[in-house]
């Protein structure tokens, strides 16, 4: 914004040069970028953030100047009309919508001519950066400036019934606007309407039918506030920035419309302009409760750390800036005033304060207090720990895009638990991802096509999102998972070609997954194969896919291999084996801390069984009978053969179990290992139907 400092001089004494007014300014908290010198005097270009609304003026600025030098303020004050009088005889403003115009007033100036405006007033429009036109267009640029309140001119023989209706534009309503633009508009936009039709999009522009021309005769002023997000809204679909809209946006003072108006009549008149009608219609259906904050003098000292700041001086420091306070039980009853809306609580207050105050009148003091020691929080450790396990499992960690394209890869695009991103910037970023998998798989698939590395280990652990249902709603819920992928050569063959490279299967991820179980002390993990037409998976290989249970009834995680369909598409040599387990449910059955097991000093011993089981037995349900056995002594097993075939009858297959026997307490007898060998015989026998052929 372009201060011209002869302007500001109408309104405040100013105190020292001007390098000195910007350096102040700019401790303040108002940051002048530039200081240029021209043949209408010295102007300031100041930087006003989003929420100093009230600096977007010139009397803001010099409020401002005024606090921060303490010197006295000079406002001007039009003399004030009363409501209704002569004009609320010729005119009526109805607002349908005082959401979005909480306020509307109204002036009439008949006989008015239209001319250039005096000398003077052209100068200082042109300092602050305004292209002089005619003495009404003048004089409404010149009341913005001067008091932050958008003006806007009315024809008033062109406005159907001479009154003014405010509501929302009708749904492919169109205004030709004073740019010369055609515009549609829609319901979520506010128009200033006669009894017909749309004459202005409210707070952005007017429109070409009203507007004041060189035959205008009798003139209607407006004076509004309008919610800003509307304007801000309407601004943005009409593609149209003006200096209004750039104001109403930052909030406009209800307080100040009346004056505004006022202000706008009185310099017409000044300028040899006739008279305005007697009165005012100012129609304000809810005026807001006056809003007071309170201030209390310990907060400021200790937010502020000036140890010796009294409540005087405190209340000094915002009654030069236009808060006037009242003591109350030893604090301060703060006034907000309607310029300032960015003041909401206490803290607001203790920064005015401080910037009133000077910050560099703050004293330098060494921090003090009690300091505790750092660290990773409890989710953090263990996180670091599922990656150490997996790094050393051979597999490298990875970080792909949370947000992801709805995809052939992404294995819940058509489920309504999937997150969609409201106004997306494009498709491949359409939604929050549900699963590292396609993630995971699309890194394989870039480095398999474009690096030709056609065998990966890879992990990620991170956050990803789905709609649960609460409370009968959809709603996003976040949590963390842990994925992995294993493609193509695990060890390659070695210089002498005496075996062949060692290719990643379904056991081998399986075996991933268990070493992290294993290694996080889970022991009531279960795994078990889907049938081969079950199809809650369709991404992944019928027959091939298993269920990750953690001591519940339904399952938490996946395992398998990706459909052969999907492989031929991503145009990979070797078939692609995944898990995934949330990370939650990992650290319910886990032990948090490691354990430490000495070696035994005892010896081993190991045992085989080799059960025959009908085929359709899964070994998830042979290692719930193991488990369900409760074997003394028995520090683990391992399946070491699967057959089917000859002389085994059709539909039975032989498996071979390798038991591992150890006692902390010494050497085992054989009938201490008989004793756990056959209660497994028996839980085998019981809940799978195994036979032992002797």
């Amino acid at each position: 914004m372009l201060v011209p400092i002869e302007w500001i001089k109408e309104y405040v004494d100013v105190p020292a040069d001007t390098q000195e007014i910007a350096n102040r300014l700019t401790m303040g908290g108002l940051e002048v970028e530039g200081i240029e010198e021209s043949a209408t005097g010295t102007v300031l270009d100041v930087y006003i953030t989003p929420n100093r609304g009230d600096c977007l003026s010139l009397v803001g600025i010099a409020r401002e100047i005024a606090g921060l030098f303490d010197t006295p303020l000079k406002t001007p004050t039009p003399p004030p009309s009363e409501r209704g009088g002569e004009v609320a005889k010729n005119t009526s403003v109805t607002i349908l919508d005082p959401d979005l115009c909480p306020r509307y007033a109204a002036r009439i100036v008949r006989n008015i001519r239209i001319e250039p405006s005096p000398l003077w007033m052209q100068k200082r429009l042109e300092a602050a950066g305004q292209r002089p036109i005619n003495n009404l267009v003048d004089v409404t640029n010149y009341v913005m400036l001067e008091l932050g309140q958008p003006l806007h001119a009315f024809d008033l023989d062109t406005l159907a019934e001479e009154r003014v209706v405010v509501r929302r534009a009708y749904e492919g309503e169109r205004l030709t606007t004073l740019d010369g633009v055609e515009r549609e508009l829609n319901p979520n936009m506010l128009v200033i309407a006669d009894a017909e039709r749309a004459v202005a999009i409210a707070g952005v522009m007017g429109g070409a039918e009203s507007e004041v021309t060189e035959t205008t005769v009798n003139l209607l002023l407006e004076s509004a506030h309008f919610n800003p997000l509307s304007i801000r809204r309407t601004a943005r679909a009409v593609g149209m920035r003006t200096e209004a809209s750039y104001r109403f946006e930052r909030v406009v003072d209800p307080d100040g419309v009346r004056r505004a108006v006022d202000r706008a009549c009185e310099l017409l008149e000044g300028m040899g302009q006739p008279k305005a009608v007697n009165g005012i219609v100012d129609v304000y259906p809810n005026p807001p409760a006056p809003k007071e904050v309170t201030l209390r003098i310990q907060r400021t000292i200790d937010l502020l750390g000036i140890p010796d700041i009294t409540i005087d001086e405190a209340q000094d420091c915002l009654r030069r800036i236009g808060l006037y306070a009242n003591r109350e039980n030893g604090a301060l009853r703060v006034m907000i005033p309607g310029f300032r809306p960015d003041l909401t609580m206490e803290e607001d207050l203790v920064e005015e304060v401080g910037r009133i105050y000077g910050y560099e009148n703050i004293p330098e003091t060494l921090p003090i207090g009690a300091t505790t020691k750092g660290g990773d929080s409890e989710e953090g450790q263990f996180i670091a720990r599922i990656r150490d396990l997996l790094a050393s499992c051979g597999m490298q960690e990875v970080v792909t895009h949370s947000l992801t394209p709805s995809s052939l890869l992404d294995f819940s695009a058509e489920d309504p638990r999937r997150v969609p991103v409201r106004n997306a910037l494009s498709s491949e970023i359409g939604g929050l991802r549900r699963s590292h998998l396609p993630g995971l798989i699309q890194v394989a698939q870039r480095n398999a096509t474009r690096a030709a590395q056609h065998s990966l280990a890879l992990f990620e652990v991170g956050r990803v999102w789905q709609n649960e249902i609460i409370a009968e709603m959809h709603t996003p819920v976040e949590f963390l998972s842990i994925a992995g992928l294993l493609m193509g050569e695990i060890e390659e063959a070695g210089w002498q070609k005496e075996r062949s490279p060692l290719i990643a299967d379904f056991g081998a991820i399986r075996g991933v997954l268990e070493r992290l179980l294993e290694r996080l002390h889970i022991s009531n993990a279960v795994i078990e194969v889907l049938g081969v037409h079950e199809s809650d998976y369709p991404q992944f290989h019928p027959g091939r896919t298993a269920l990750i249970t953690l001591g519940e009834d339904y399952p938490v995680g996946v395992i398998g291999e990706l459909h052969p369909r999907l492989v031929s598409q991503l145009e990979l040599r070797h078939r692609v084996y995944l898990f995934e387990v949330p990370l939650g449910a990992l650290r319910a059955s886990a032990e948090i801390e490691e354990r430490y097991q000495s070696a035994s000093r005892c010896p081993t011993a190991v045992r085989d069984l080799a059960p025959r089981l009908e085929a359709t037995v899964t070994y998830a349900e042979v290692e719930k009978a193991i488990a369900a056995a409760n074997a003394p002594n028995l520090a683990g097993y391992r399946l070491a053969d699967v057959y089917q075939g000859s002389p085994l009858p059709d539909g039975v297959k032989s498996l071979t179990l390798s038991f591992t026997f150890r006692s902390g307490q010494g050497t085992l007898t054989e009938g201490e290992i008989s004793g756990g060998l056959e209660a497994i015989r028996a839980s085998l026998e019981e809940r799978v139907g195994a036979i032992f052929v002797v």
